[in-house]
């Protein structure tokens, strides 16, 4: 099993989520988190918002981002990449990250089920 860690523009995490549940990956977490990468942010005047605007104001600040949390057998794993991949990739930079993580074990609380059986 492995944990896939989904970080996504804001405007990209409905399509993202609709295009998931579409493939059968209904088991998520979600969250808004702050982060940024390595290139640095530009916003127009106080709005907040990315942007490549001729008056841009540059600020070294964090950026809103929406934060997807999976758990998956091994095999869904590439699949879920390239369908996350289709959605989300734009070819600039800001379009997201994807990490994926070992999982030991898995339990659901209810049931008692262990392993792939506790995850759906």
């Amino acid at each position: 099993m492995k944990q896939v860690m989904i970080i996504v523009r804001p405007g990209c995490y409905f399509k993202t989520k609709q295009a998931l549940s579409d493939n059968r990956f209904f088991a998520m977490s979600t969250k808004e988190v702050l982060g940024r990468g390595k290139a640095f942010v530009h916003f127009t005047s106080g709005e907040g918002k990315e942007t490549s605007a001729v008056n841009e104001v540059y600020e070294n600040a964090l950026v809103a981002k929406k934060l997807i949390e999976m758990v998956v057998p091994d095999e869904a794993v590439d699949s879920l990449i390239q369908l996350v991949l289709s959605v989300n990739s734009h070819g600039t930079e800001g379009d997201g990250k994807i990490f994926v993580l070992p999982v030991e074990e898995s339990i659901r609380i209810h049931t008692g089920e262990t392993g792939e059986d506790a995850l759906v």
